[in-house]
């Protein structure tokens, strides 16, 4: 039976291996002609317009990267701190708390975050800034809040993991659990972290909804946080293309292999960080 089951998991492991790499040889096909070098100089520029055959594509480039850093930097600081509070805190109705709001947030669609913030978040901004409702600060504080999950129980369960092989070990030499805490699990978990901070990275970058609801979508360099922006997701959805021989139809499968090239990337990363030996 147990034999059974592990050539069933090979199985569909090798199925969707196939896939993956079929949907990206088919992108690359449909691309393949934009790979001349005078090709591709011309998509990488910032002025996409249809009407003056210019397909630029640098614009929602830009925004994907500065949309996706800003959220993970909070998401970052955000779940950081849910699951340190989880790790250390003495009561357990508060521990059990948080964990299930974690997994309840893990659950929501992420239309859902997107639709709430422009009836909760953007009106709020509003208030203070009443050119920022759409805007890089506003996607970004909502996209964050979809890597919380991710983060949070990634870093929860690294932090889990150290105490049940050191803990003991550290109690028994006077050590309380926030000094064990702080003096060992920060200090022998920085590239497990590293590693988390890089998958959540992957899940900021191939967000659609949110940065299509709530970054404004417009195609301008931004010059702060409270200008609107375009994300390669976001383009790929908002650009109608039937043509395959038209520009703009290899343009929006180039952004679909940036896409898929930079995750490929941010995985073989992750592949390739090591675990180093835990100390005191």
């Amino acid at each position: 039976m147990n034999n059974l089951f592990s050539k069933g998991l090979l199985f569909i492991t090798l199925i969707s291996s196939l896939l993956v790499f079929c949907i990206f040889f088919l992108i690359i096909y449909l691309c393949i002609d934009v790979f001349s070098l005078d090709e591709i100089k011309s998509f990488f520029t910032l002025t996409w317009s249809v009407e003056e055959k210019k397909y630029g594509i640098l614009v929602p480039l830009m925004g994907s990267f500065i949309v996706s850093f800003i959220a993970l930097i909070l998401g970052f600081i955000f779940s950081f701190s849910i699951s340190s509070m989880i790790f250390l805190t003495k009561f357990t109705i508060i521990k059990l708390f948080l964990e299930k709001t974690v997994l309840l947030m893990a659950t929501i669609p992420t239309v859902i975050y997107a639709f709430s913030a422009l009836f909760i978040f953007v009106p709020f901004i509003s208030l203070f800034k009443p050119s920022s409702t759409l805007s890089i600060l506003v996607a970004s504080v909502v996209l964050s809040l979809l890597l919380i999950p991710t983060m949070s129980l990634i870093f929860l369960n690294i932090f889990n993991n150290l105490a049940q092989k050191y803990m003991k070990c550290c109690l028994n030499l006077a050590l309380s659990k926030e000094e064990f805490f702080f003096k060992f699990v920060i200090k022998n978990s920085i590239q497990q972290l590293a590693q988390g901070f890089l998958l959540a990275t992957t899940r900021a970058l191939g967000d659609t909804m949110i940065v299509l609801m709530l970054a404004g979508n417009a195609l301008a360099v931004p010059s702060s946080i409270f200008d609107s922006t375009r994300s390669l997701t976001s383009h790929i959805a908002l650009i109608f293309a039937n043509d395959f021989e038209s520009m703009a139809f290899k343009a929006i499968f180039l952004c679909a292999l940036l896409l898929l090239s930079s995750n490929f990337i941010l995985i073989l990363i992750i592949r390739k960080i090591k675990g180093k030996d835990y100390a005191v």
